[in-house]
């Protein structure tokens, strides 16, 4: 039968039901007296008595006329469909402001006038949609349409406003009614495609504008009665299908929450119905509905879907709560969507921290099997496509439960371990097969997002990371950090060493510089094993899978250097220098093949470390991995200058260390790598220099014993001590053997230091333990060269430094001592006895001989100066003058161990403490004239196998020498009698 003719035939049985309400009606009008109003005119009246307002008379015509077009409207549809489909709509106008009036006006009559209105309407749609499918290409909402859909929107919404308990349900049903039947109808010309996105078929429908207007009659429903207008919403969904989705993603933006839960509901229970296999089309509608959601109510979308899962563990025990999870894991897997799947997997670790949650979903898994799932096995690997899946800010959630789970408690069942270090493994083992088999066969690198999500990047390959305290730390770092931190199986240890190292190798060099520099900041107090074994992992993937992607720069190198930027602040490099040392020092006790790659790494970031050690919290730290570093192979000349200038300003600043332990274990530190760097030439002659004039340096020689009030011929800049304001330079190059300082001089002519400003002296053992490592880290650097080079570097310092006057500094001693060089010996005097350390080093350099030949002109200008205190001393006895008494004593024993006296001269230093002052004028003058007779040259010395010197046998001494000796001795037998036979046996 023609559809046209049911039509008419239904209109007919209407118009004669409404002709027998229409008596009805007008006789309960003419009792009641209702007043006239004419169609048009507007009323204000609610939904009870809306026919209040006009007169039986009116409307009788309005009825009439109202039937009479719906009649002739019919009739001429069904003889013209083909025009009145076409063109028109404009001669509908009379007929609908008719129904319009009479669903205003006379409530017996709304069903026949939404019924009209929905035909009108429909007709507008069609036109709309054939229009656009023939090829017009344009969704034009002006017009006839936009005039008819604004009244009836218009109308409606203002009865809706005056009256929404009596209108709302009949609107609002009658609205998702006609928007169900367009949208199966039309559901594939919508948007000209059947693969169309949510999106677009919103965006479809509301071009059209009779759908905007009921969809917005909907939303108006929604908001004054949400349980009823949402039930017929969801009514209208069910019976529609996928093809209504739309209005419900639409009706959801305005009522996320109402219309979220709703659905969510809807889903469970059809799931629950069907025991786990439900039409994929209700999921997929769910799904779509979810994602269309997403972009602006993702935190609705997760409390409702945390909702769902909490209440399971409230002791609800009906279907639909046993059922919530096995629903919510089928809703993610199914999911195109990774806003919907983030906002199921966020936050989860937070939601079963509880571990009686987390045993009580266990204790259901017995249930979904196999009611929801076919077998363990399937539940298994559904949970492990559905980790790898999860990316962003949820893959550290997952990741944390899951290691939450795999180590046993005693309120977890050893079951749940079980289960979950096969899905642990399941999760290692699919990332495998895709990072070192897929991989080969293409040439893109496969992106996982679960990996992606560990790295803290995003799925472009960005890092992101999170900003901590001012740096940027990787989440699988804090994961790591997290878990090292709590008692942890080694299960869980080997599972996220080995998640680490895929990320490191799958994510590509950029990532695993960075994840290593944040592995590296981990602050790990007890758990470090485990953290030393993630460290080799990440280590050994780094050097063997990155290495061919990389060109230039060892990728190792470029990490560490990375992670020791002094902007990420002290104390997070702190930790990283912690980590290394330990690292190093246990993978050389293993003999791990880490050990040499690391060790090239920390070799190219030799600047970087010496920079640090400028850093008073990392100075020692720095230089304990630098004595761990094999610094004798050749490495660039700029490194070892920097390192020389580093390494011994915290030589220096060691010894200001209160604690003696600190002090002496970082200067041993320092002569590590002080004879390391020895070994090249340079670095020997560098070191020497910048160790000797720092000891001349005010803020550093009052520890070796320096005067309060000593002075030296350097210029300082008055204030706070340069040692303190040296650490804000970095390290600087300087040319060996030039007038250089390890310290900034500051400006020029800016005066002396104020000498009240001299730091207090220290005790005689305190200097003596300062001397003696000063002396110890100078002969470990010298013994670094077995030519005597760096005791001929220290001899030459000495006399550049406390004898700068280039005149007279040759080895021959001259005729008169005293007649040229008179005031430079005095200077040269006062100079070591204001500073005692000089004595050491002139002590240090005479123990190799021939090395002493080059500080001839500082011996000389002793032996000169003490000849002249002596001869004009005007005391009888020699100990009464003990400052002079020891000079003199040290002099000869430096004379005497550089074998400038052999022979019978040897027993000279015994003696002088027994002397009177004119004795020891006679004494030292014979050393003048034995030093002037035989010229204490280099050449006179030959070098031992053994590396020490031996001074060439000379004549046998003449009695010249030893006469006034002799008879010294004799005078003085009492006391030094004994040495008598010392002279006679040494000739």
């Amino acid at each position: 039968m023609d559809s046209s003719i049911l039509h008419m035939m239904q209109v007919s049985q209407e118009k004669l039901f409404h002709t027998d309400c229409r008596a009805v009606y007008v006789v309960s009008m003419v009792v009641t007296g209702a007043t006239m109003v004419e169609p048009g005119h507007s009323t204000n009246m609610d939904g009870a008595g809306m026919g209040r307002g006009a007169s039986p008379t009116t409307l009788l015509a309005e009825l009439d006329r109202f039937l009479g077009l719906a009649v002739s409207a019919i009739s001429e549809k069904r003889s013209h469909s083909s025009r009145r489909d076409g063109s028109g709509d404009g001669e509908d106008q009379p007929t609908v402001e008719t129904a319009l009036f009479l669903l205003r006006n006379l409530p017996p009559a709304r069903p026949a006038a939404l019924a009209f209105l929905a035909h009108t309407l429909s007709r507008q749609v069609s036109s709309h949609m054939r229009g656009y499918s023939g090829g017009d290409g344009c969704r034009k909402s002006d017009g006839p349409d936009e005039g008819v859909s604004g009244q009836v929107e218009a109308l409606l919404g203002e009865v809706l406003e005056s009256a929404p308990s009596v209108w709302g349900p009949l609107v609002g049903q009658w609205a998702v009614d006609q928007l169900g039947r367009w949208s199966v109808e039309w559901a594939s010309t919508v948007v000209g495609r059947g693969d169309a996105t949510l999106e677009e078929v919103v965006a479809g429908w509301l071009s059209c504008s009779p759908a905007r207007a009921l969809a917005s009659l909907t939303v108006v429903c929604v908001a004054h009665d949400p349980d009823t207008a949402v039930a017929a919403l969801l009514d209208a969904s069910a019976a529609s299908g996928p093809a209504l989705d739309w209005l419900v993603a639409h009706v959801g933006c305005s009522f996320p929450a109402t219309v979220i839960g709703r659905v969510l509901g809807l889903g469970l229970r059809g799931f629950a119905a069907c025991h786990g296999r439900p039409p994929e089309h209700q999921l997929a509608s769910v799904n779509k509905i979810l994602s269309h959601l997403a972009d602006r109510h993702l935190p609705d979308i997760r409390r409702s879907l945390h909702a769902i899962l909490v209440r399971t563990f409230e002791g609800a025990s009906d279907a639909e709560a046993q059922a919530s999870v096995p629903f919510l894991l089928c809703l993610a897997v199914t999911s195109r969507s990774r806003a919907v799947l983030a906002a199921l997997t966020s936050g989860l670790d937070t939601l079963l921290s509880p571990s009686d949650r987390l045993a009580a979903l266990a204790n259901q898994v017995s249930w979904w099997v196999p009611r929801y799932f076919g077998s363990h096995g399937q539940l298994q690997e559904m949970v492990v496509h559905l980790v790898l899946d999860t990316g962003g800010s949820s893959a550290p959630s997952i990741l944390r439960l899951l290691m939450q789970g795999a180590a046993p408690t005693p309120k977890l069942p050893v079951a749940v371990a079980v289960a979950v270090n096969n899905i642990l493994q399941g999760v290692v083992g699919e990332i495998c097969m895709v990072t070192y088999m897929r991989r080969n066969s293409s040439a893109s690198r496969i992106l996982i997002p679960f990996l992606v999500g560990l790295r803290g990047g995003g799925l472009d390959g960005s890092d992101v990371g999170v900003a901590v305290g001012g740096r940027a730390v990787s989440p699988i770092a804090g994961l790591v950090e997290e878990t090292l931190a709590t008692p942890s199986n080694q299960a869980v240890i080997s599972h996220l060493k080995q998640l680490v190292t895929l990320v490191v190798v799958q994510q590509g060099p950029a990532t695993a510089a960075t994840t290593l520099g944040h592995l590296l900041h981990c602050s790990t107090h007890e758990a470090t094993a485990g953290h030393h074994q993630i460290l080799t992992s990440v280590i050994t993937a780094l050097t063997v899978h990155q290495a061919g992607r990389c060109s230039g720069e060892s990728p190792l190198a470029g990490a560490l250097a990375g992670a020791l930027q002094p902007q990420a602040g002290s104390s997070i490099i702190l930790t990283a220098l912690k980590s290394l040392d330990t690292l190093l020092s246990q993978s050389q006790q293993e003999c791990l093949h880490i050990y040499s790659n690391l060790t090239n790494a920390l070799l190219t970031n030799v600047p970087l470390l010496a920079e640090l050690i400028n850093d008073p919290v990392l100075g020692t730290a720095s230089v304990t991995i630098l004595s761990q570093l094999p610094l004798k192979k050749p490495i660039p000349v700029g490194h070892v200058l920097c390192l020389s200038h580093a390494v011994i300003f915290y030589f220096f600043s060691s010894l200001h260390e209160t604690n003696t332990i600190s002090k002496v274990s970082g200067v041993g530190k320092c002569q590590l790598v002080l004879s390391h760097l020895s070994h090249s030439s340079l670095g020997l002659n560098l070191i020497i220099r910048l160790l000797v004039e720092g000891v001349f340096r005010p803020e550093c020689a009052y520890l070796f014993g320096a005067e309060k009030y000593a002075t030296f011929n350097f210029k300082d800049v008055s204030g706070e001590m340069l040692i303190k304001a040296n650490r804000q330079f970095n390290s600087w190059v300087k040319v060996p053997q030039s007038h250089t300082s390890i310290f900034h001089m500051g400006i020029i002519g800016s005066g002396r230091n104020p000498q009240g400003n001299q730091t207090a002296m220290l005790s005689p053992d305190t200097i003596k333990l300062h001397t003696q490592l000063l002396l110890n880290t100078l002969s470990v650097c010298c013994a670094a060269q077995t030519n005597g080079e760096g005791a001929s570097t220290v001899a030459l310092l000495l006399v550049e430094l406390i004898s700068p006057d280039i005149m007279f500094n040759g080895f021959p001693w001259p005729e008169e001592y005293i007649k040229f060089t008179f005031e430079r010996d005095l200077a040269i005097k006062k100079t070591f006895e204001e500073f005692p350390v000089a004595w050491a080093l002139l002590e240090l350099v005479a123990t190799h001989r021939a090395a002493l030949s080059y500080c001839s002109v500082l011996v000389r200008a002793l032996a000169a100066s003490l000849t002249a205190f002596w001869n004009t001393c005007p005391l009888t006895s020699a100990q009464q003058v003990p400052d002079a008494l020891q000079a003199t004593q040290r002099l000869l024993e430096v004379m005497v161990t550089a074998q400038f006296l052999p022979g019978p001269l040897r027993v000279l230093p015994q003696m002088v403490e027994a002397m009177a002052p004119f004795e020891l004028v006679c004494i030292l003058q014979d050393v003048w004239v034995y030093m002037r007779d035989h010229t204490p040259s280099p050449d006179r010395w030959c070098e031992l196998p053994s590396g020490f010197h031996q001074r060439l046998p000379d004549p046998p001494m003449a009695t010249g020498y030893t006469e006034r000796i002799q008879r010294i001795i004799q005078s003085n037998v009492a006391t030094i009698g004994h040495l008598m036979s010392f002279m006679i046996n040494s000739k």
